[in-house]
């Protein structure tokens, strides 16, 4: 009883303290002679035996509207901590680095990705035996463009070129609910050639190979694609034309851009007719533990269309650039030919990459039908199939890891500290050769009938953003010159600093 009685005492001495601190403090006399009553009441209540269940004491007015000042204020608090926490939670967030500058929403949902490239060329000519071929400088690339994801799953891409007052590269829309059907609209990269899928900062030489050139650069229209991990695996996100995982496809229908079209963001469709592609790409030894082999990509793609006086683009050589097959060059002055009838391509294609070791390579067979003009000034159609390929490798000689997307330095370059990033050195073969039967419509003596060309040269990666290339190139000719003879050789050297992030 006696810890009874002292509990109740001290919560009133407490409680009472509490009303002193108030605004309605009381006369101390007063409040000690009220204590001492309660004392003596609670020392009577202990000597005749206590009571089992004693009054609450009930605190004053003063006191109870303290302590609902108290609580309001505690709530308040609460509320306030609960709506600070949340408005920090709803804040975006932003990253700056070697992959661009990315802004994402808290819950990573939404996503805005700001990313570049320059490229800057030289091109110094040997052996053009008075083809007047000039050593240039110039700017290949200058592209700023956004891509990134609205809702988790509706990616988006707008790249612009402004090396060039036409070009609009990339511009389309991404739904990929289902990794294993995504629907992509709008002007993108074509599903054929393998080299051209290849990023555009992330190539082995300055320029393509021939069998890249058979096919349309980019194209408008709509394409159907997926990607599956192995069994086991979780499928990755790996854009339009995937290159993560176990297996990717791709069909689409497109205008049909014509044999290296079309980067000309004016162009457009002049027909109903349209050309439909398909892609089916593999890693077949993807996390099968045999490292050697995980790098190995098959694949195969191709493309039927029937195109409506099509203006052909014509073909020139890989580094240099010049042409060597121009469809422009006819008898007596007559029209260009232009590709009219039934039309399909075959891109068998595959890549390796293991360790600081690489190689890649593709076949392609086009076959077109062309109309135009014969040297009797006749009418004519003809069934042109042209073949090219080529076959490339690669070694890091600094040890870093190739792959289809670049290389990545161990060390960025700091001559200072003895750190030189990565070196990668380079060749390459390709062909193409020309249908005979094109030269019933253009002038032989002005266009090769086929080219063939060896390159070598270095990729120096400064860091994962800086790249200077080097590369030199040979292709020699059949046809081309006058009275049936060969176009001379050309000899070319060429480097980049490219920047790109």
């Amino acid at each position: 009883m006696k810890n009874f009685r002292r509990t109740a005492l001290a919560s009133l001495i407490n409680l009472t303290l509490a009303g002193v601190t108030d605004v309605y403090a009381a006369d101390t006399e007063a409040l000690e002679r009220r204590i001492r009553e309660l004392e003596s009441r609670l020392e009577k209540l202990d000597h005749a035996g206590g009571v089992t269940n004693a009054p609450a004491v009930q605190p004053s007015p003063e006191v109870q509207k303290l302590n609902q000042k108290v609580n309001t204020l505690e709530r308040k608090l609460e509320v306030q901590d609960e709506t600070t926490t949340g408005f920090f939670n709803k804040l975006p967030k932003f990253e700056a680095g070697t992959g661009g500058f990315k802004i994402s929403s808290s819950d990573d949902k939404h996503q805005l990705r700001i990313r570049g490239a320059v490229q800057t060329d030289g091109r110094f000519f040997t052996d053009d035996h008075g083809d007047k071929i000039t050593d240039r400088f110039e700017l290949k690339q200058a592209r700023v463009w956004i891509e990134g994801r609205l809702w988790n799953d509706l990616y988006y891409k707008i790249m612009p070129d402004f090396a060039a007052s036409n070009i609009l590269p990339d511009a389309y829309l991404d739904y990929a609910y289902l990794r294993s059907a995504s629907l992509a609209v709008g002007k993108m990269k074509t599903p054929l050639s393998l080299e051209r899928l290849q990023g555009d900062s992330d190539g082995t030489f300055l320029e393509r190979a021939f069998p890249t050139y058979l096919a349309s650069n980019r194209d408008v229209g709509v394409m159907l694609h997926g990607e599956f991990g192995k069994p086991g695996y979780k499928a990755e996100y790996g854009g339009i034309h995937d290159f993560r995982n176990f297996f990717s496809y791709q069909v689409g229908v497109f205008n049909g851009a014509g044999d290296d079209g079309s980067l000309d963001k004016d162009a457009k469709d002049t027909n109903d007719d349209k050309e439909f592609d398909g892609r089916i790409w593999a890693h077949p030894f993807q996390h099968t533990g045999y490292s050697w082999l995980e790098g190995l990509g098959l694949g195969i793609a191709g493309s039927v269309s029937s195109p409506k006086n099509l203006a052909l683009s014509s073909q020139s050589t890989p580094l240099g650039r010049t042409k060597f097959l121009d469809y422009t060059q006819t008898f007596n002055g007559a029209l260009a030919p232009v590709a009219d009838g039934d039309s399909y391509r075959i891109y068998p294609q595959m890549y390796w990459y293991s360790g600081p070791f690489g190689v890649m390579g593709e076949y392609v067979l086009s076959s077109q039908h062309l109309k135009g003009t014969s040297i009797t000034g006749d009418p004519l159609t003809i069934k042109q199939n042209n073949k090219a390929w080529q076959i490339l490798a690669s070694y890091v000689v600094t040890g870093e890891d190739n792959t289809f997307q670049g290389v990545k330095p161990i060390q960025a370059f700091n001559p200072l500290e003895g750190k030189w990033g990565a070196l990668q050195l380079v060749a390459r073969y390709t062909e193409l050769d020309v249908d005979n039967k094109t030269f019933l419509l253009i002038d032989p003596n002005k266009s090769a009938t086929h080219a063939s060309a060896w390159t070598v040269g270095f990729n120096w990666y400064l860091n994962n953003n800086a790249l200077i290339r080097a590369d030199y190139e040979q292709v020699t000719f059949k046809g081309g010159a006058s009275n049936g003879g060969d176009r001379p050789r050309e000899s070319a050297f060429g480097t980049r600093f490219q920047l790109a992030f």
